[in-house]
């Protein structure tokens, strides 16, 4: 009986997950999966008792995105890139086969490797819910989860390879991003950017790889360039003395581009610098990597 036992344990312990074929109502196992998930918005929603916490398995084909199955399933990214270990968009490709969970939860590692595992594992979990994941033949790992828990925005930028570098090599940020009062007006606006002081002639450099969509002049910017990277940002640099850039032209991270000047509405020589996703500015602070 002791060796039964133990062998019944060892195969609940070490046995497969059930196995999603196609992402398909036809498919039953897909639609009870689906099913418990949407359970689980409206038991979060209501602050009821949450499901148990079931793991699926499942292999994407070539054409299949990390966020085509997210979306598909209607859960976060996070609950699937944090459950398989992966640590940034660009590894998604070529996996064989994925664990999927049946509702939004936010899986960090007990042993956390990459950067975006050690950033998770700064988080104040309290330490409660803890589950073991099979992930091969005599093969588990340990985790702590948050239901329905999300990517702030700089494990978020870290996944997505958004940080850039910062713009300049030496200088000081005078004027953060937000509600300020403006140097020119006295009142209070919104500022979209960083300004970092630096003398007059300081390099500027290419925060990220990307195109020169343009390279112009404006009253309040004075001399300015807007470098499009892959995916929604935009990057802009104004005041310039000098730009060396043409529009078109392809640039790496790092790349020389421009100057920094004083022209356009600016009181002293400094680089104002934006990163925008589409049309909204957001806090370069936040997505800019700068080695110490």
């Amino acid at each position: 009986m002791i060796a039964i036992f133990f062998l019944l344990t060892c195969f609940n312990l070490y046995a497969d997950y059930p196995e999603i074929k196609q992402l398909k109502d036809n498919d039953y196992i897909f639609k009870q999966l689906t099913s418990d998930i949407n359970v689980s918005y409206t038991i979060n929603a209501s602050g009821g008792e949450n499901l148990p916490l079931l793991i699926y398995n499942y292999k994407p084909s070539e054409s299949e995105t990390l966020f085509m199955i997210a979306s598909r399933l209607n859960l976060p990214y996070e609950s699937i890139s944090t459950l398989n270990r992966i640590s940034s968009i660009s590894e998604f490709s070529g996996k064989d086969k994925i664990k999927i969970p049946n509702q939004p939860v936010l899986f960090i590692p007990v042993q956390p490797i990459s950067d975006i595992e050690l950033l998770l594992s700064t988080r104040d979990t309290g330490r409660k819910n803890e589950i073991v994941i099979n992930t091969g033949i005599s093969k588990t790992e340990n985790y702590y989860y948050i239901i329905d828990g999300r990517f702030n925005n700089t494990e978020r930028a870290f996944f997505l390879n958004t940080f850039f570098r910062f713009p300049l090599d030496r200088g000081r940020i005078t004027s953060t991003y937000g509600l300020r009062l403006s140097p020119i007006t006295g009142e209070k606006a919104f500022h979209p950017g960083i300004d970092i002081a630096a003398p007059a002639g300081t390099p500027v450099f290419s925060s990220g790889q990307g195109v020169v969509i343009a390279d112009s002049y404006s009253e309040i910017l004075g001399n300015y360039i807007i470098i499009k990277h892959p995916g929604t940002y935009h990057t802009v640099y104004g005041h310039l003395k000098k730009s060396f850039v043409i529009l078109g032209s392809s640039v790496k991270a790092g790349n020389i581009i421009g100057e920094v000047g004083n022209t356009g509405y600016s009181t002293g020589p400094h680089l104002h610098f934006e990163v925008r996703s589409g049309e909204k500015a957001e806090d370069p602070l936040i997505l800019i990597h700068r080695k110490q």
